[in-house]
């Protein structure tokens, strides 16, 4: 009887240690997805930044980009097979 009760006292205390180290492991995961989350935050942030057109426009217009002040359609009719054409030099090879 004696043996019975002190092993499951043994028992009952590796039970209560391994939930104490699940709790510790949940803690420790639940501070991390907090972490992330606040990085993922400041991350979307930087972006909203960088894309920001008032910051984008004066960068380009230092590069010389400018907006088109007149834009044309171009429209292609892709129902009808155009033909193909091949250069050759002067022995007959394709380039």
């Amino acid at each position: 009887m004696v043996i019975i009760a002190v092993v499951a006292f043994l028992g009952l205390g590796f039970a209560r240690t391994s939930l104490d180290r699940s709790a510790f492991e949940l803690a420790e995961l639940n501070k991390s997805i907090d972490e992330q989350a606040a990085l993922n935050e400041q991350l979307r942030l930087e972006v909203a930044r960088l894309e920001n057109p008032a910051r984008i426009a004066p960068l380009a217009a230092e590069m010389g980009l400018v907006i088109p002040g007149e834009t044309h359609q171009l429209l292609v009719d892709l129902d009808v097979p155009s033909p193909v054409v091949a250069e050759t030099d002067g022995d007959g090879a394709n380039q």
